[in-house]
């Protein structure tokens, strides 16, 4: 983990000390990768493995579903993922809401590419609905990196039917709403964001999308109305690569009147394969548990 840590997580002032190409980075993230939960989550919750279609997903004391569901998509620039820091959050909510979790892992690229993990979480929805784990239960819809932007593509394409029920709240913590990485003010955060993680970015953006246009709504919900969404949760950190999309973003919501909770904390809160600690995030944990214990019913 040192040798990822500082490939991915840790400041720009190492990384400039010794590049590291992004093909090194993506193996560093496919080993960070935890398909299994880690061993605080295995002691806390009670864990089964479902295969839902090609879907493989993991829930969290599903015995609680009836309390509310909160379903996860994991980062990892859609060729990694789940980390630990995916499962601590899960874990954390879970345990603090009463509720169940589901992690949705979803194939990733470059042996699966879009729209495949769209159509796994799409399809995985579908399956739960159709059994009736979705009837008449309250359900959120979460996820940080990549999988907060898949949960933005997601909630917008729900509401053009009607065989799933839409979530009553998103969480999204420093989605990926921008596969271009064309905003203008991308270069905000030049001097704090590692060279080589937008050089890993867009080798990861052209693995996943494939022959899809890196513009399309699917891939980069930026370029999508975000009107009608359910409640959202938006955060992300100031040294985030992604810091300037999401400002955009929340400037669409707003104008949209959109029911939302916004955060910046301090430093960064993309990509984190461990799990961040800090007054911050303590607080935007805070946050999100209350906008969750409200959309799912439940005291919190």
């Amino acid at each position: 983990m040192g040798r990822i840590r500082d490939a991915v997580v840790m400041g720009a002032r190492a990384v400039r000390r010794i590049p590291i190409p992004s093909t090194v980075t993506h193996q560093a993230l496919r080993e960070a990768r935890s398909p299994l939960p880690p061993g605080h989550v295995l002691k806390t919750h009670a864990i089964e493995h479902e295969m839902i279609g090609r879907t493989r997903t993991v829930w969290l004391d599903e015995h609680r579903s009836e309390n509310g569901l909160i379903v996860f998509l994991h980062g990892g620039a859609y060729v990694s993922g789940p980390f630990s820091s995916d499962w601590a959050w899960l874990s954390r909510q879970v345990d603090a809401l009463g509720c169940a979790g589901l992690m949705i892992d979803y194939r990733n690229a470059p042996d699966h590419q879009h729209p495949v993990g769209r159509d796994d979480v799409e399809a995985a929805l579908g399956a739960l609905a159709a059994d009736g784990r979705l009837a008449g239960r309250p359900w959120a819809l979460a996820g940080q990196h990549s999988g907060g932007g898949l949960a933005f593509v997601i909630a917008r394409r729900l509401r053009e039917q009607d065989s799933v029920p839409a979530p009553s709240a998103l969480i999204a913590m420093s989605p990926w709403l921008d596969l271009e990485l064309s905003n203008a003010g991308i270069t905000e955060t030049d001097q704090v964001d590692p060279v080589h993680e937008r050089r890993l970015l867009r080798d990861a953006a052209r693995r996943y999308a494939g022959r899809t246009p890196l513009d399309h709504p699917d891939l980069s919900p930026i370029n999508a109305s975000l009107e009608g969404l359910p409640p959202v949760h938006l955060s992300v950190g100031m040294r985030d690569l992604f810091l300037s999309e999401v400002r955009v973003a929340k400037l669409q919501l707003e104008e949209n009147d959109a029911d939302l909770h916004y955060r910046e904390i301090s430093g960064r809160l993309g990509l984190q394969l461990i799990p961040r600690r800090g007054e911050d995030i303590e607080r935007l944990h805070r946050e999100q548990a209350e906008l969750l214990a409200e959309a799912l019913g439940t005291s919190g």
